[in-house]
């Protein structure tokens, strides 16, 4: 199976994150002196991809200014979204430039430190063939530094692989962990093969008009078919989309020039 694409969506305002990025992206925002966009794109370009899909918002030209100026080896190609309609709404924008390929989806503002998780990710995907997702454990005490996501369920597949059984709902907030001292959860590294943009499309005609498309009720009904892998991040993960774990993330990071 070839896959050699990463979908990179950044039509986020990052609210979180005002007043910053009021002016400034949060993709843009550094971290050990580069930006938090171009992790994401040495992650993929380190994970042997070679090409980034970076799904842009026109109110946020400073963006596709410091993408175009990335001195790795990706060819970039960008797709506007002119209003954040979720990640599903995302990935269809980037419908023509796939052209039914498979893709890896990284959300910029998780970052990490220690092995590649989109390597791991694109590994389990390769050797299950079902949608996959990279897990990370969270504790209590971490919570406050995390974004709100689902707790996940999981069982063993054959093999060493993970079965992710159940996702719940996103919380508000920050991460909960539903009263355990710890909860698994999905994070910002996906693969899926071409033909999730129908699953999509599927969910987006039962959603209310102007509701926003998120990846969550995709990913649950995989999960329900007993069709979504995951993979346990072996590196310390940062969500840079929040103060907190922009403020973590920074303090971890030695500046590099």
């Amino acid at each position: 199976m070839i896959v050699d694409t990463a979908v990179i969506p950044c039509g986020g305002l990052g609210t979180r994150l005002h007043p910053i990025t009021r002016w400034l992206p949060k993709e843009i925002l550094p971290v050990g002196l580069k930006p938090v966009l171009y992790w994401t794109l040495d992650e993929a370009a380190d994970a042997g991809l070679l090409r980034a899909i970076i799904i842009t918002n026109p109110h946020k030209p400073l963006l596709e200014t410091v993408a175009r100026n990335y001195p790795g080896p990706l060819e970039l190609e960008f797709v506007p979204q002119d209003h954040p309609k979720g990640l599903g709404d995302a990935f269809l924008r980037a419908r023509d430039n796939l052209a039914g390929s498979p893709f890896l989806a990284l959300l910029p503002d998780n970052l990490f430190h220690g092995p590649n998780p989109t390597a791991a990710v694109l590994a389990t995907f390769k050797a299950t063939g079902l949608a996959t997702v990279l897990l990370t454990e969270i504790g209590r005490k971490e919570a406050g530094s995390k974004g709100a996501t689902g707790c996940a369920r999981l069982r063993q597949g054959p093999g060493d692989a993970l079965r992710v059984v159940g996702i719940a709902d996103k919380g508000a907030g920050r991460f909960d962990t539903a009263g355990a001292a710890s909860a698994v959860t999905p994070i910002g590294r996906m693969a899926f093969g071409g033909d999730i943009l129908g699953e999509f499309e599927e969910v987006q005609r039962s959603l209310a008009p102007g509701a926003e498309l998120d990846d969550v009720p995709v990913l649950q009904r995989l999960a329900q078919r007993d069709a979504l892998a995951g993979v346990i991040s072996q590196a310390r993960f940062f969500d840079v989309g929040i103060p907190e774990g922009y403020r973590d993330a920074v303090a971890a990071t030695p500046a590099r020039v």
